[in-house]
């Protein structure tokens, strides 16, 4: 996203009413561009704010630095995230299929988050590290530990099943698909449309429910 001249102000003010956050969210969208596809040494505030047309000290304005702007958009997906998983029915049969299929979704409209987390994580500066981590177990994790958790606690569940190899199981299911996806386009044809990812939800829910549901019918057998 470019703004012209029209929509912000040259100097470092906050420019006026609704300009202001197309300021700021042009400012996300091209941090977002440049980080998925460099280190976070590598993307300097000029590149970012020349990618949203402004003026590079509203990166400081709106985010304090460049840490900070990378921090809002981790944040920005997150907070997405977090939503959804805070939607879901915890009494419900389906808390942690519906959770599965809106994270697919999400993930399919943002191709680029499941390789930039890794890359950050496991080769990233280290404070930098500790900030997607940070916020991956302050917001999503909890709200999907405690899903299993109930779902154990109200008899859904195995009784010996343990939540945290399940959040395990959860986001491998989901995050590999999108890891993998150059070579599972090759490979398997898969054209990662919203109509394959649903199946592909639909697929994985049941494996895992198999797995860890007591069936009403012939529990045990």
């Amino acid at each position: 996203m470019t703004l012209t001249q029209t929509d912000l102000a040259n100097g470092p003010g906050r420019p006026a009413g609704s300009d202001g956050d197309k300021v700021r969210n042009a400012l996300l969208q091209a941090a977002r561009e440049l980080f998925m596809r460099n280190e976070f040494k590598a993307v300097t505030v000029r590149r970012v704010a020349d990618g949203a047309g402004v003026n590079p000290a509203m990166v400081n304005y709106y985010f304090g630095s460049k840490q900070g702007l990378y921090l809002g958009m981790v944040e920005a997906v997150l907070a997405e995230l977090e939503t959804r998983a805070a939607q879901l029915d915890q009494g419900a049969e389906n808390d942690i299929g519906s959770f599965m299929q809106s994270y697919s979704l999400l993930l399919a409209e943002n191709p680029w988050w499941p390789n930039f987390v890794i890359r950050e994580v496991l080769f990233g500066e280290a404070d930098t590290r500790e900030l997607v981590i940070k916020k991956f177990a302050g917001q999503l994790a909890p709200l999907l530990l405690a899903s299993a958790q109930e779902g154990v606690a109200s008899g859904q569940y195995h009784a010996d099943l343990d939540p945290r190899f399940t959040l395990v199981s959860i986001m491998g299911m989901t995050l590999f698909p999108f890891i993998a996806k150059p070579l599972l386009q090759q490979v398997l044809n898969l054209d990662y449309s919203e109509e394959m990812v649903r199946e592909l939800v639909t697929h994985n829910t049941k494996i895992l429910y198999d797995g860890i549901k007591i069936s009403r019918a012939g529990a045990d057998l």
